[in-house]
């Protein structure tokens, strides 16, 4: 058991995901509000861990996270406040006001604690649970200056509020010059 809290408490030190903030600090990934470090590959999961990736298991979707909490409680459930709202395509769903959704997540202990990672070699059918969106990685609060937004293709990324005003007009005098040009050719300018 001594091993164990040992590798929990390595594993805590293991540093979410980094990716850099943008040189203003007002926008930043939505890595950096996960709870727990999202492994990529088995390779990086060994790494990080110290042990091997459990085996695929093609019935269930794909978990790349794992909650080191739910290998030593006693409770069958556990439960998640914030998660992304996904669709069964693997999409953030917006909510009324056209911002990622954010729902509550519930998770036996036994599927919370294991990861359940693609095999390593290249499958042509990975099975159904290869065709189903992932199970998402909980998110800690975001503070009160922070809100989710989509950024280009649907992607969700974490900005400080108020940080873009959408009144601003954002063209340079190249773009002004290129649009002109489009409309003195549609005989529109």
């Amino acid at each position: 058991m001594r091993g164990g809290l040992q590798r929990l408490e390595a594993f805590r030190q293991i540093p979410t995901r980094q990716v850099k903030h943008m040189a203003d600090q007002s926008m930043f990934s939505l890595f950096q509000l996960f709870l727990f470090p999202v492994f990529q590959t088995r390779e990086e999961y060994k790494q990080h861990t110290g042990e091997e990736a459990p085996p695929w298991n093609p019935n269930q979707p794909v978990k790349n996270w794992f909650d080191p909490a739910a290998r030593t409680t006693r409770s069958r459930t556990m439960l998640y406040d914030r998660v992304l709202l996904y669709d069964e395509n693997g999409m953030a769903i917006p909510d009324a006001d056209g911002r990622p959704q954010l729902d509550n997540l519930a998770l036996l202990r036994e599927i919370a604690a294991e990861v359940n990672m693609l095999p390593s070699e290249k499958l042509v059918d990975y099975g159904p649970g290869g065709r189903m969106a992932p199970i998402p990685v909980p998110l800690r609060e975001l503070k009160p200056e922070e809100e989710l937004f989509f950024t280009f293709g649907g992607a969700v990324a974490v900005r400080l509020k108020g940080a873009f005003k959408t009144d601003v007009n954002a063209f340079t005098v190249d773009d002004r010059t290129v649009l002109y040009k489009i409309a003195e050719k549609l005989g529109v300018a």
